[in-house]
């Protein structure tokens, strides 16, 4: 018997036993036990597609039909009901990904294909009920295994769909993205993304895994920051706020203006410490006039080791009643202990005036909250004033400087780092500043 047939029969067989929707509860179970004929059809099918043999010379011809024959079975799903029972069964095969809308009103399949090597290709498959009705659309083009899928409503147009996908460029190298989509006349993108674009991405490598943060309403889209990505340093998140139209970058606004003397003015420092930082109540320098221990007023000792041969650094962390150190070993860094603030370090690594490693680590939690590239650091309030190089072709309308740089004229621009949040969050000021170049 030929695949299309088979296809036919199942899609019958499964229209005539799942159509009707106003059973009672014992009927109601009986019709979704009947209903796992379409997911058994559709495993054997993904089982098929697996164990295809890629060095088989028919290898492509079979995979396509195999992704043919899945789509067409997904395709011919026409009644609300028949979906719901379909998204409700827990035998669904692992390779088929099932994204649901908040309101249901759109289901995404998505699985590989398997014809796209080491950067597979992704076939998705939207089933998007519409009064009683069921419209399928295809969403190959965006080669992405959709996991989640969020409303968002606005003022005055069509509601937007979110689509959230991963997605693969080489054994080594991954993305998430966040698609946005309205239903009006077919599927259409919709750019409400910040530039007027319609998604947006971020990358990770295999074994690190970052992720977009999406609120419940959608109304907030944290995007991670790894400034440094092969270490544990904990990143921050830029944030994507909904304003009932489109997303805009959320900012922070300060009350004071910034300039180079903000940052590196002796006003900026106590005692070696940026001000606001607590001090320590006893230094005690060890002979090597590299090592130091500092206790705090809490009882909180810090010892710092530096070898300057291996260019290594140790922080040796010892709270009250602990009988064993936390240690933080920097390899090939010099390590600064710049603030300390009740339970939180600010530790500057060795880098660059303008580029250097700025890490915020919580002794309760025993870990890094956040890392950021700075070149200037200011505490302020409960959250840290950062400046950052701005890159030439990114410069737009050059701030007014003051002090005569000459060709050493570097320009800066600001950010809060709101490291307390349960999403570190680094939002721009605004403003910008003139200062020394390295």
């Amino acid at each position: 018997m030929s695949k299309p047939l088979i296809i036919l029969q199942v899609i019958a067989l499964f229209h005539f036993q799942c159509k009707r929707a106003d059973m009672k509860d014992a009927q109601e179970t009986s019709k979704f036990s009947n209903c796992i004929v379409l997911v058994d059809s559709i495993t054997t099918l993904l089982h098929n597609l697996d164990e295809l043999e890629i060095n088989n010379p028919n290898f492509t011809k079979q995979a396509n039909q195999f992704n043919r024959d899945i789509t067409e079975i997904l395709q011919e799903v026409s009644s609300p009901d028949i979906l719901a029972n379909f998204t409700k069964t827990d035998k669904l095969d692992e390779s088929l990904t099932l994204a649901i809308a908040q309101d249901t009103s759109i289901v995404i399949f998505s699985w590989d294909s398997r014809l796209g090597g080491s950067n597979p290709k992704i076939k998705s498959i939207a089933l998007h009920t519409n009064n009683q009705k069921i419209e399928s659309f295809s969403l190959d083009k965006l080669s992405v295994r959709c996991t989640d899928i969020y409303n968002l409503y606005r003022e005055t147009k069509q509601p937007v769909y979110l689509f959230k996908g991963l997605g693969q460029l080489s054994g080594v190298d991954f993305y998430s993205s966040l698609h946005a989509f309205t239903v009006e006349n077919g599927l259409k993108k919709t750019d409400i993304f910040p530039k007027n674009q319609s998604s947006i991405t971020t990358d990770y490598t295999l074994g690190r895994p970052i992720d977009f943060i999406v609120s419940n309403d959608a109304s907030k889209i944290f995007i991670p920051n790894k400034t440094y990505p092969y270490n544990d340093w904990g990143l921050t998140y830029s944030v994507l706020s909904f304003d009932g139209e489109n997303y805009q970058q959320q900012t922070s606004q300060i009350d004071f203006p910034v300039n180079s003397d903000s940052f590196n003015g002796p006003k900026n420092y106590d005692n070696g410490y940026l001000e606001g930082s607590e001090i320590p109540i006893d230094t005690t320098q060890k002979e090597n006039l590299t090592s130091f221990t500092l206790v705090f007023k809490d009882s909180i000792q810090i010892e710092h080791n530096y070898d300057p041969d291996e260019e290594t650094t140790l922080l040796k962390i010892m709270k009250k009643n602990d009988k064993t150190p936390v240690v933080l070993p920097f390899k090939s860094y010099y390590a600064r202990l710049l603030a300390k603030q009740k339970q939180y370090l600010f530790v500057r690594l060795s880098g660059t005036s303008n580029h250097s490693p700025l890490l915020v680590y919580d002794i309760t939690k025993q870990e890094y909250i956040a890392s950021i590239s700075q070149a200037g650091i200011k505490l302020h309030d409960e959250a840290v004033l950062v400046a950052q190089p701005i890159e030439k072709n990114n410069i737009g309308e050059k701030p007014k400087c003051v002090a005569n740089y000459g060709d050493q004229t570097a320009y800066f621009q600001t950010f809060i780092l709101e490291y307390r949040s349960e999403y570190p969050t680094i939002m721009p000021t605004g403003q910008q500043f003139c200062g020394f170049s390295e």
